[in-house]
C-alpha cells in the first residue's frame, strides 16, 4: 500500500440536548461546523490535485465532504468502512451513560470494537490506495483515531487523550518505509 491520504474528521455537530448521535439520523453541521470544515478546505489546498474524494455515509460526514468538493473539484464517494463507531443502544442518551473507556480492542457490550473500527479502516485504506493515489477521506474521531494509532505504531490507551478536533485534517504517507503521519490543520501545538 502507498499513496497518500489526508483523513478529515467531520466538522462540529449541531447537537444542543448534547446527546449521543453516534449512526442516528438528522445531525448535521452546525454554522461553526460548517465554517469549520471550509478552513480544513484552505489548508488542503496546497497539497492538491487529489485522486478522489471519500465519505462516511453519515450526514455530518456527507455535509463536510460536499463542502470540501467545492474547493478540491471531486465528486464524492460514500464507503461504509468510513462510518463511526457503532454503539447501538447508547445511541439517544447522554454522554455520560458510557462506559470509560467505551472503546476498547475487544469492544465492550454494545459498542464496536477497536479491533472492527481498525480492520474495515485499513481495508478501506488498501483498497483505496490501489492505485498509489493522493486521496481525502471524511470520516468520524473514534475510527479516524483508531487508524492513526495503527500508522503510527501506538496502542488503544492512547486514544482517549488524542487531540483530534472537528474538522482537523491528518496526512498520512505510506509507502516504503514506516508511515508518516502528520497534522495539517489545525497547527498542533509544540510540546513543551
Amino acid at each position: 500500500m502507498s499513496g497518500i491520504i489526508y483523513l478529515v474528521r467531520h466538522g462540529e455537530v449541531f447537537n444542543p440536548q448534547q446527546i449521543i448521535y453516534g449512526r442516528l439520523p438528522g445531525f448535521g453541521l452546525s454554522d461553526l461546523g460548517q465554517e469549520q470544515v471550509k478552513a480544513a478546505a484552505a489548508a488542503l489546498e496546497p497539497f492538491a490535485p487529489f485522486d478522489v474524494l471519500y465519505s462516511s455515509p453519515l450526514q455530518r460526514a456527507q455535509e463536510s465532504a460536499a463542502l470540501l468538493a467545492k474547493t478540491i473539484q471531486l465528486p464524492v464517494s460514500i464507503d461504509e468502512r468510513l462510518g463511526e463507531t457503532d454503539i447501538g443502544g447508547f445511541e439517544g442518551g447522554g454522554f455520560d451513560a458510557l462506559p470509560a473507556p467505551y472503546v476498547t480492542e475487544s469492544g465492550v457490550a454494545g459498542i464496536e470494537s477497536a479491533a472492527s473500527m481498525r480492520s474495515r479502516f485499513m481495508a478501506w485504506a488498501t483498497d483505496a490506495l490501489q492505485q498509489d493515489a493522493s486521496i481525502v477521506a471524511v470520516s468520524h474521531r473514534d475510527p479516524i483515531g483508531v487508524a492513526l494509532l495503527e500508522w503510527q505504531g501506538l496502542g488503544l490507551a492512547e486514544l482517549p487523550a488524542m487531540d483530534l478536533p472537528t474538522a482537523s485534517v491528518h496526512q498520512i504517507k505510506l509507502g516504503v518505509h514506516d508511515p508518516v503521519v502528520t497534522r495539517c490543520w489545525p497547527v498542533a501545538p509544540r510540546p513543551k
